[in-house]
């Protein structure tokens, strides 16, 4: 068997390399096939834990901190907890920031920047967040509306445990 994997690796290679060679002299449609875009899925369906009283996805900040991330409908931005907020090294610009509505009344809160989140196979980049403290340890932050708005649709389908998004 490793036998036929290392000769099926070769053939591999000789026709990748010929291939190549072939492409090189056509110059343009290599330029054209190596810009290419990779195509980005319409509709995203990701899995939610939390249970029936919370909504829960595991996402990545800025392609480095991953961690399970509260969905709330309710929230105008992104929340990002101080100590995630640290962990990527964002800090709120002198004077950016924005009010937010709590239970306890409205509070300044540092507005940032994130280069990225994604969850599952559903990746926005420049996506606005404030920092604060709303959410407790293991969560690392919320999605709100900052992200969820960014799509045409958004829906949670109860039965099958799922968040939509739809592009």
């Amino acid at each position: 068997m490793p036998r036929l994997v290392a000769l099926l690796a070769v053939v591999l290679l000789l026709a990748l390399g010929t291939s190549a060679k072939a492409q090189r002299r056509d110059t343009p449609a290599t330029a054209d096939v190596a810009r290419a875009p990779v195509p980005v899925p319409a509709h995203h369906h990701i899995p939610l834990s939390g249970g029936s009283k919370h909504l829960i996805v595991r996402g990545t900040l800025n392609d480095t901190l991953s961690g399970p991330l509260l969905i709330d409908t309710g929230a105008s931005y992104c929340v990002l907890t101080r100590a995630t907020a640290a962990r990527l090294g964002l800090r709120a610009q002198s004077g950016a920031s924005v009010p937010v509505a709590t239970a306890n009344g409205e509070v300044e809160a540092g507005l940032v920047r994130l280069d990225s989140i994604q969850v599952e196979d559903a990746r926005l980049a420049g996506v606005d967040a404030v920092v604060m403290d709303a959410v407790e340890p293991p969560l690392v932050g919320i999605i709100g509306l900052s992200f969820l708005n960014q799509f045409r649709r958004y829906s949670v389908d109860q039965t099958r445990g799922t968040i939509q998004l739809e592009r």
